[in-house]
């Protein structure tokens, strides 16, 4: 692995922060993959998240088949420990994982207290995006509306918006495709289907 554990994840960190605070938009990471071409299972942008995002204070779950590859190679690189969904700060779901698979994590994860609101998961999800704009996101960080096409957005959106239905809690979404775009869904960001 080539990656500059330093320049680049420094550089990977500013564009999930560029997303973060700008919802919707899209945002590519490829120029990582070089570095990480003898990437195992799961999609580059992944483990380029998983070593911008992860240290040994943290720790990561991954949702989804055949990850054990990827989890040693993600706590070994991080020195992050794996845990349960339940209890972990970053979970990571594979393409993958089943509908059944996602909807158990939005049900078991983390969504902070209103005490400590900030003691929230993240979600960090393989999928895949297109240019048929079937949702509106609404909220900060967005002029007006955004639009977006995410390919298992049928899955969670239901699970999501329960989780978050109560603000400060819920979760926040880290979104990554094959061609190692990035896009981010902050927990104050509202989701409709296009012409609903």
């Amino acid at each position: 692995m080539s990656i500059d554990l330093v320049h680049d994840i420094q550089k990977g960190f500013r564009t999930i922060l560029h997303c973060m605070s700008r919802p919707g938009t899209i945002k590519s990471m490829e120029e990582f993959n070089d570095g990480i071409a003898s990437f195992p299972e799961g999609l580059p942008a992944t483990f380029i998240t998983a070593l911008t995002l992860l240290d040994r204070e943290v720790s990561f779950a991954l949702v989804g088949e055949q990850t054990k590859e990827l989890g040693d190679m993600i706590a070994a690189y991080t020195m992050s420990v794996q845990e349960s969904p339940s209890a972990a700060e970053y979970v990571f779901i594979t393409k993958q994982a089943t509908k059944e698979q996602i909807v158990n994590v939005f049900q078991e994860i983390k969504i902070g207290t209103l005490v400590n609101p900030q003691q929230s998961a993240t979600i960090i999800l393989e999928t895949e995006f297109s240019n048929e704009k079937e949702l509106t996101l609404e909220g900060p960080g967005i002029k007006t509306t955004a639009e977006l096409s995410i390919a298992n957005s049928k899955d969670w959106i239901e699970e999501r918006r329960k989780a978050n239905k109560e603000y400060p809690l819920g979760v926040d979404m880290i979104l990554v495709d094959e061609l190692s775009n990035v896009v981010c869904i902050p927990r104050t960001t509202v989701i409709k289907m296009c012409g609903v």
